[in-house]
């Protein structure tokens, strides 16, 4: 399993779209995607699912990455955390 954690920083409202770009770059990874939020946890390739956190400024996550070996997780969770820095 790999896992990073990620301090939001956009000062904008977190929208569908990005979200939506997110869930796609799960799918496409064939990897579990997890967020942690306050203790409450979430399908990262279900858009609504993030939407139910409410992600704001500030606030802490942790992305867990499961998936059938370790290249495959590697390489998903490099996608996922260049996502985050460059949208959240």
């Amino acid at each position: 399993m790999e896992s990073f954690k990620y301090v939001i920083n956009n000062t904008n409202n977190i929208h569908a779209r990005p979200l939506s770009e997110l869930a796609k770059i799960a799918k496409d990874s064939e990897c579990d995607v997890i967020i942690i939020k306050d203790d409450i946890s979430k399908d990262i390739k279900k858009m609504i699912g993030i939407m139910q956190l409410g992600l704001k400024v500030g606030d802490e996550v942790v992305v867990n990455i499961t998936g059938e070996n370790k290249s495959k997780e590697n390489k998903a969770k490099k996608n996922i955390l260049n996502f985050f820095k460059t949208n959240f």
